[in-house]
């Protein structure tokens, strides 16, 4: 049975039950909440959008990487922003980055369970696979994990790998996420190991932006997971309520044109790999 973990020296109270009056908006809440607690991870993928970022965001221009960590009592005020926003869909905590780098994880998944929200998670299972701890709380609390696989040289190698990841984290449900499905990435520079070649959907239709809020580590807030820079400055969610960020009118126009495929009126969006969603 799960139970339920705190932080440390911290006397977080649980938040008392509401009762939220629901209001009318021209854009649905979003259905999954993103909040990155730390900027690194321990690998160098070749398809991951950190992989040559030199700007200071994920890497600096010399190649190191940046060890920047959200505050804790930002990401508990950005979760209890979200309740009180009615909000009660699944939460992770990652972006362009490893999770469990991070040793608040755990602690911080039972804080978003506390508010009535799912927890999952996405990791490439370094630290866990050491940390036999670590591990068995990861699989009390998330509902599931999804570990990536990426490494393996044959189809024996690959079912050795599902089978220990089952039964490492056998108190949860896992899932997996492999080389043979990785898309092409807006800040990837094409690898012939990816799914398809590299092209843009400028008036294709996509809906990723209506579905998860995410917020980085130094608190910026993304359209979606392409959007590694927070480049259409949406608002920061350290300054600005982050209802009046998913609410603003600029964000709402960008959505509806999205829906409607007009991809091209948004840089970034414009010359995007991923195919219609």
């Amino acid at each position: 049975m799960r139970s339920s973990h705190g932080f440390i020296g911290r006397g977080l109270s649980v938040l008392s039950k509401k009762f939220f009056k629901k209001e009318k908006h021209e854009i649905a809440l979003f259905q999954k909440l993103l909040l990155e607690l730390q900027a690194d991870c321990n690998r160098d993928c070749f398809f991951c959008p950190r992989h040559g970022d030199a700007s200071g965001k994920r890497k600096h221009g010399d190649g190191s990487h940046v060890a920047a960590r959200m505050p804790t009592e930002k990401a508990l005020s950005i979760l209890d922003q979200a309740r009180e926003m009615g909000f009660s869909g699944q939460v992770s905590f990652h972006h362009h980055s490893e999770p469990f780098l991070d040793e608040r994880i755990i602690a911080m998944a039972w804080e978003a369970r506390k508010r009535g929200m799912r927890v999952y998670e996405h990791t490439n299972g370094d630290v866990l696979r050491s940390n036999e701890k670590l591990a068995r709380e990861a699989a009390a609390v998330f509902d599931y994990i999804v570990v990536g696989l990426y490494d393996h040289k044959s189809e024996a190698e690959l079912s050795g790998e599902k089978a220990f990841w089952e039964k490492k984290l056998k108190d949860t449900q896992v899932y997996f996420s492999q080389k043979e499905f990785v898309y092409p990435r807006n800040f990837v520079e094409y690898d012939r190991r990816m799914i398809r070649e590299k092209k843009a959907y400028p008036s294709a239709p996509c809906r990723r932006p209506s579905i998860r809020f995410i917020v980085h580590y130094d608190g910026e807030t993304a359209l979606c997971c392409e959007d590694m820079q927070a480049a259409y400055h949406l608002g920061n969610a350290f300054h600005i309520p982050i209802k009046d960020i998913w609410y603003s009118s600029k964000h709402i126009q960008m959505i509806k044109d999205l829906e409607q495929g007009m991809r091209r009126r948004y840089p970034l969006c414009g010359k995007c790999p991923l195919p219609p969603a």
